[in-house]
């Protein structure tokens, strides 16, 4: 009946709302309201993290996000998609497409990358991408925002479909 219930009026915030998306090989992705509710306090918790990032909207190409970006991050958060690229290290100045789509391919293919996480916020859908075994910074982020895998209702990756990963870095 919970269920029904969730399906018919959608899930509240909070832990009820944590969908974790497992695979056997590869990245993993959690589905929460992630930058949808309390975007500033979330956003200050990735740049505390140690994880460098970066993000492209659909008017603005790769940016660095840092304090004096913040501004423009949540605005271009608020009027569509992002997607944004969490490093290991500084992302380089020039950073394009098709750098983060190799970045995106090798960490598919758990293969050594600079790359540590990516989120996706697009049409209603919010997805943070990580290894199944994630670094200290990226377990340290996830703590940080009350994420718990155990709490989470579990689905396959492959229901992803084109939400997924290696999807969305082809559309790059």
């Amino acid at each position: 009946m919970r269920r029904l219930f969730q399906r018919l009026f959608g899930r509240r915030g909070g832990r009820e709302g944590l969908v974790f998306h497992l695979r056997e090989n590869g990245p993993i992705a959690y589905e929460l309201d992630l930058l949808a509710s309390a975007p500033r306090d979330r956003a200050d918790a990735m740049m505390s993290s140690g994880i460098s990032w970066a993000w492209k909207s659909a008017t603005r190409e790769w940016t660095e996000l840092t304090r004096m970006s913040l501004s423009a991050f949540l605005a271009d958060l608020s009027s569509g998609g992002v997607m944004l690229a969490g490093t290991d290290g500084e992302p380089p100045t020039d950073l394009s497409d098709a750098t983060v789509k190799e970045w995106i391919r090798r960490f598919c293919r758990l293969q050594p990358s600079t790359l540590v996480a990516v989120i996706s916020a697009a049409d209603g859908r919010q997805l943070l991408f990580v290894q199944q075994h994630g670094s200290y910074p990226v377990n340290r982020l996830l703590s940080a925002w009350g994420l718990d895998k155990g709490a989470a209702e579990r689905k396959s990756y492959a229901r992803l479909g084109s939400s997924a990963l290696e999807s969305l870095a082809e559309r790059l």
